[in-house]
């Protein structure tokens, strides 16, 4: 029986043996297999991945050049001043017949009489002046249709190191709008150090606004607003129309939309009483309409005319003293290739100048060449380092002739930044002005 044992023991082992074997080749085979399967599902899978995240992203892009269509505001020209005709009499050479043909003579009768014999035949009423001020009344009410008011707040902490919002408000100009996004121009003063900006409409809806550009020259920033919330109609938020300021004359009556003295949705009335004064800025001079309606130390805003078109930026930046409490405007027409550049988001382009217009009677008198007469080549700009300095007078500006400081920035705005522009000025010498050339690089604003 011993001896039978032990012949069954010696046995087992070499039985297990054969069944190891067998396993260990099935498991083999069956890892290939496995192994094979899980590669050419990984691979299909990631073809499909990526021929969907292609498609998905050419989406996307499409999607983003529809929201960010390019913004063109065109430029406003200067009204020509056409001469009247003569009244001089026209005769024919012809021996057999003398035809004199003259215009109608003009009045010699005095303003004062005239104006006199019109009141004298109709007296105005209390009645007049009411469905006056109700017309202008209407004017102001169409166009703030077109404001909103921009909240601005900034996260600060207090004494006790507990936080808190400083905002401030301003007043805000709709002045483009499309189905992915409504621009509105705003002061930029009190934009830059915001966390948060949101815009409420007049008819009480707000949205959340981002700042896309803003101009430290002309203190004037553009935000971007999604109509999403808004609704699909947006008929109840229009578009202010930004008007020629060129055509703004003395004595013409003006308006004051925004928040002028202080508060939103504010207005007065008036007139312009000067459209002369410039002022002289960076690389740009504003023409500064000058009105006699009064303004509050906080107001802010825009001014309009009869028709209800934007004629200016109301400023405090560019006002002589002499002006405090009364309302001045930026000329619009004079701002409309910055707010395009903002609207784009582009940078805002640096040369460094300051600059005069000589016109061709200005240099008859003063024996100055005709151009733009740098007043200041502002210490550290392009032109500075270039080498230009104050008292030159630029007459060219890559390859074109330069005759005034609106043509000169119009050129510059045609460029981008780091672009090489070759100019020539003529400096004053011991014997007379000399032309002198520059290469100059175009910068930005910091």
């Amino acid at each position: 029986m011993a001896g039978k044992k032990g012949d069954e023991q010696k046995e087992l082992p070499f039985v297990t043996e054969q069944i190891v074997r067998q396993s260990n080749i099935k498991r083999r085979l069956w890892k290939g297999i496995r192994a094979v399967a899980l590669a050419v599902i990984f691979g299909v899978t990631a073809g499909v991945s990526f021929v969907f995240v292609l498609s998905y992203k050419g989406l996307v892009v499409k999607e983003e050049d529809q929201v960010r269509p390019s913004v063109t505001i065109p430029r406003d020209e200067v009204p020509t001043i056409t001469v009247a005709p003569t009244t001089e009499p026209v005769t024919d050479s012809s021996p057999e017949t003398t035809e004199a043909v003259t215009t109608p003579t003009e009045t010699t009768e005095p303003i004062e009489q005239i104006v006199e014999s019109v009141l004298s035949e109709r007296s105005l009423t209390l009645a007049d002046y009411e469905a006056l001020y109700n017309s202008m009344y209407e004017v102001v009410a169409s166009v703030n249709r077109s404001i909103v008011t921009v909240t601005s707040a900034e996260s600060k902490l207090d004494l006790f190191n507990q936080p808190y919002e400083l905002k401030e408000e301003a007043a805000g100009l709709i002045y483009n709008k499309t189905d992915t996004e409504i621009l509105i121009l705003t002061n930029a003063e009190s934009l830059h150090a915001a966390d948060n900006i949101w815009v409420t409409f007049l008819n009480g809806e707000e949205c959340v606004a981002v700042l896309r550009k803003a101009d430290p020259v002309s203190g004037l920033a553009v935000l971007a607003v999604d109509p999403a919330p808004l609704g699909k109609d947006l008929s109840e938020y229009p578009v202010a129309v930004l008007g020629n300021s060129y055509s703004m004359k003395q004595g013409a009556l003006a308006m004051t939309v925004g928040n002028p003295f202080g508060y939103n949705y504010s207005m007065s009335y008036g007139v312009v009483s000067s459209v002369r004064n410039i002022a002289q800025a960076i690389d740009v001079n504003y023409r500064v309409i000058d009105t006699n309606i009064l303004e509050s130390p906080t107001g802010g805003g825009f001014l309009i005319n009869t028709k209800g078109e934007i004629m200016g930026v109301i400023t405090k930046t560019y006002k002589n003293g002499a002006s405090n409490g009364i309302t001045t405007a930026l000329a619009i027409s004079d701002l409309k290739g910055v707010v395009e550049r903002l609207s784009n988001e582009q940078e805002i382009l640096y040369f460094g100048i300051k600059g005069q217009d000589v016109t061709a009677d200005i240099a008859k008198e003063t024996g100055l060449p005709e151009g733009v007469y740098i007043t200041e080549a502002v210490a550290g700009s392009p032109v500075y380092q270039s080498g230009v300095q104050s008292g030159d007078v630029l007459v060219e500006f890559d390859g074109v002739e330069v005759r005034s400081m609106r043509a000169y920035r119009n050129l510059l705005e045609s460029h981008q930044a780091d672009d090489v522009i070759h100019i020539k000025v003529m400096r004053r010498g011991r014997e007379g002005y000399t032309n002198i050339e520059f290469d100059v690089t175009v910068s930005t604003h910091e």
